[in-house]
C-alpha cells in the first residue's frame, strides 16, 4: 500500500517558492537544542506516475535560534540519503525545493526527510522530529480529497497519524488500490466565510491562504475555498475524485471560549448556534463577536452556509465523489474539568453530529441518491475506542503547539505542526472505524448490513430515561458487542442486551459494533438519534 499527498497552503506559516525564503520575526540567541523540524512536505500531482519526483519541504526553527546558524537537511529512502542540502537559516521557516529521478525513488515509495542545526565554530545537533511519506508512483489511483480545519488537517500529529492520511491508506488497503490523498485542510479555517469571498463565485478566494491582507488580518481560507481549489486542480490534472472527506465549522464558534464556556458573542445558545453556523439556519450578516480578541478564526466564518451546501459542493467536484462528512470529536472527560464545560463540549459534539447526518440526508434526498453519510471514530468517555485527538481543553499536545507560534496575539490560530502523538495504533483505528460505516463499506465494495442490527425500547425522553437495547437482530455466532449509546458512554457486552441512561438533554445517535468469531467487524446505527429533554 503506498500513499500519496499533497499539501496546499498548509499554514500561514510556510512560504509558497522554492528556495530558502524568511516568513517570521526577528531572531534571537537559543541554544542548539532547539531542534529543527520538518513541518511540511509537498509533492505536486503532476508527474507523480512516471517521470521526476518535484517537491518542497519545509524546515522550522524555533524562534531564537543562533545568528548566522545553518539547517543541513536531508531526504532518505531505504535508510540511504537520496538528498542533502545546507540551506541559511535567516526566520523561523525556510522553505527548500528539491527533484528526485525516479531511478533512485526506493521501491515501497517510502521516503524519510529530516534536519539538523550547524552553528559557526563547528558545533552540529541532532537531526529533529522527521516527517514520513509514501510517495506513489502509480497512474490509477484512489484519488481522496480532504477539506476542512486543523482537525481533518491532523494538527500536532505525525504525517503517518492524522485521520485523513490513516483513512486515504485503509481505503487504499480495502479496496486493493494505491491511495493518493490531495490534503486542502487548513488549521484555523472557518465552514464558510463570507467575508473573504463572494458566496455565489467560490472562485473568488484569497490566492494565498492564510497571509495577511492590508489591514494586517490573517485571512484563513474556508472549506467552500478548499473545495474550489480541489475541483480546479483535479481538472487541471485530468483526475476523477473518487471521495471527499469533509469537516469544518468549529472555529465559526471558536473551540477555546465559544463552545466550552459560552462567552462569545452568539455561542450562548449553543444548539442555536451550531444550527445557525453548522447547519446554515438563520445566520445573521453581522457576527457580534468579529472584535473580540480571541484564539480562533471564529470571526470569518459568521453568516455563511452550512454543511449541506458544502456536501452538495464537494460532490459537484470531477468523478462525483462520494462524500464522508467527519466529526472527529468525542465527549471524553478530562481529568479536572468543570461540569459545565464538559457539559457544553458534549452538548456540542451530540449537535454537531446530529446537524452533519441531516444535513448528509436532504443532500441526498435533493440528488435522489445516497453519495453522502455522516461518520465519527466512536470514541466513548470511559476509553472505550481510540481518542487520538482531545478537545482544546484537554489537549495534551497543547503546550507543543504553543512552541511553534508562541505570540497568541500575532496569528488567531496556532498552525505548525510540532509534535505527535503518542498513540498511533490508537489513530489508525479511530481512522478505520470511518470506513465501519455500512454505506462507505457499500460504496467500495466491503460489503455491508442491509438492515437494523439492533432495536431500542424509546426513542424520546426526559432526562433520565433508561433505554434498552437488543443487538439479537445483528445475527448469531457474535463474539463481542461494542455499544456506542451517542452521548459518550460505551460498553462492551458479549450478549446482545443491555440497558443504559441517558442523563443529559439532546440527540444522541447510538451505534453498535459487532465482532463475530472470525474478527470481522460490523457496524450499524440507528436511522433517527434518541432525543433527551
Amino acid at each position: 500500500m503506498k500513499l500519496w499527498r499533497s499539501r496546499w497552503c498548509r499554514a500561514a506559516v510556510l512560504p509558497t517558492l522554492v528556495g530558502a525564503t524568511a516568513v517570521a520575526g526577528p531572531l534571537a540567541r537559543a541554544d542548539i537544542t532547539e531542534l529543527p523540524l520538518i513541518i511540511d512536505v509537498s509533492t505536486p500531482a503532476a508527474g507523480q506516475c512516471d517521470g521526476a519526483l518535484h517537491g518542497t519541504t519545509a524546515v522550522y526553527f524555533p524562534p531564537g535560534v543562533p545568528a548566522h546558524a545553518d539547517v543541513e537537511w536531508r531526504i532518505l529512502g531505504g535508510g540511504q540519503p537520496i538528498r542533502t542540502g545546507i540551506t541559511p537559516v535567516n526566520n523561523d521557516v525556510m522553505t527548500v525545493g528539491f527533484d528526485i529521478r525516479q531511478d533512485e525513488l526506493p521501491a515501497d515509495g517510502r521516503l524519510r526527510v529530516d534536519a539538523r542545526a550547524r552553528v559557526p565554530g563547528g558545533e552540529v545537533g541532532g537531526y529533529g522530529k522527521p516527517w514520513n511519506l509514501r510517495v506513489s508512483r502509480e497512474c490509477s489511483p484512489l484519488h481522496v480529497v480532504s477539506a476542512g480545519d486543523s482537525v481533518t488537517w491532523g494538527q500536532g500529529l505525525d504525517l503517518d497519524r492524522t485521520f485523513a492520511d490513516l483513512t486515504a491508506e485503509t481505503l487504499g488497503t480495502q479496496t486493493g488500490r494505491t491511495a493518493r490523498l490531495h490534503d486542502y485542510s487548513v488549521s484555523g479555517a472557518a465552514l464558510d466565510a463570507p467575508g473573504l469571498h463572494t458566496a455565489a463565485d467560490d472562485t473568488n478566494c484569497p490566492v494565498d491562504a492564510g497571509t495577511a491582507d492590508e489591514s494586517g488580518t490573517d485571512e484563513l481560507p474556508d472549506v467552500f475555498c478548499q473545495l474550489d481549489r480541489a475541483g480546479a486542480e483535479a481538472r487541471a490534472g485530468g483526475y476523477p475524485v473518487d471521495l471527499v472527506l469533509l469537516d469544518g465549522c468549529i472555529n465559526d464558534l471558536d473551540p477555546l471560549y465559544g463552545i466550552p464556556v459560552g462567552v462569545t458573542p452568539g455561542t450562548k445558545d449553543l444548539t442555536a448556534a451550531v444550527t445557525r453556523e453548522c447547519g446554515g439556519v438563520g445566520a445573521d450578516a453581522v457576527n457580534p463577536a468579529a472584535h473580540v480578541p480571541y484564539f480562533s478564526g471564529a470571526k470569518l466564518g459568521y453568516g455563511g452556509r452550512g454543511m449541506q451546501a458544502a456536501i452538495e459542493k464537494a460532490h459537484a467536484l470531477p468523478g462525483k465523489p462520494k462524500v464522508l462528512v467527519s466529526n472527529y470529536f468525542h465527549g471524553r472527560d478530562t481529568p479536572g474539568t468543570p461540569e459545565g464545560l464538559r457539559a457544553r463540549w458534549s452538548e456540542f459534539i451530540r449537535v454537531s453530529a446530529e446537524t452533519f447526518r441531516q444535513a448528509a440526508d436532504r443532500a441526498n434526498t435533493a440528488a435522489g441518491e445516497v453519495y453522502a453519510v455522516a461518520a465519527d471514530g466512536l470514541v466513548g468517555q470511559d476509553g472505550g475506542g481510540h481518542g487520538p485527538w482531545m478537545n482544546p481543553l484537554g489537549d495534551e499536545e497543547i503546550s507543543l503547539r504553543l512552541l511553534a507560534c508562541p505570540h497568541i496575539e500575532a496569528p488567531p490560530q496556532c498552525r505548525t505542526t510540532v509534535g505527535g502523538h503518542a498513540d498511533v495504533d490508537g489513530a489508525r483505528e479511530y481512522a478505520k472505524t470511518f470506513l465501519l460505516n455500512p454505506a462507505v463499506r457499500e460504496w467500495f465494495g466491503g460489503g455491508g448490513p442491509l438492515d437494523n442490527g439492533f432495536t431500542v425500547s424509546h426513542t424520546a425522553g426526559p432526562t433520565g430515561t433508561m433505554v434498552d437495547f437488543d443487538g439479537e437482530p445483528a445475527g448469531g455466532a457474535i463474539r463481542q458487542y461494542d455499544w456506542y449509546f451517542g452521548d459518550g458512554a460505551h460498553a462492551v457486552t458479549t450478549g446482545p442486551v443491555v440497558s443504559h441512561e441517558y442523563r443529559d438533554p439532546g440527540p444522541n445517535l447510538p451505534r453498535l459494533v459487532v465482532t463475530d468469531m472470525t474478527g470481522r467487524r460490523s457496524m450499524y446505527e440507528l436511522e433517527e438519534p434518541i432525543v433527551i429533554g
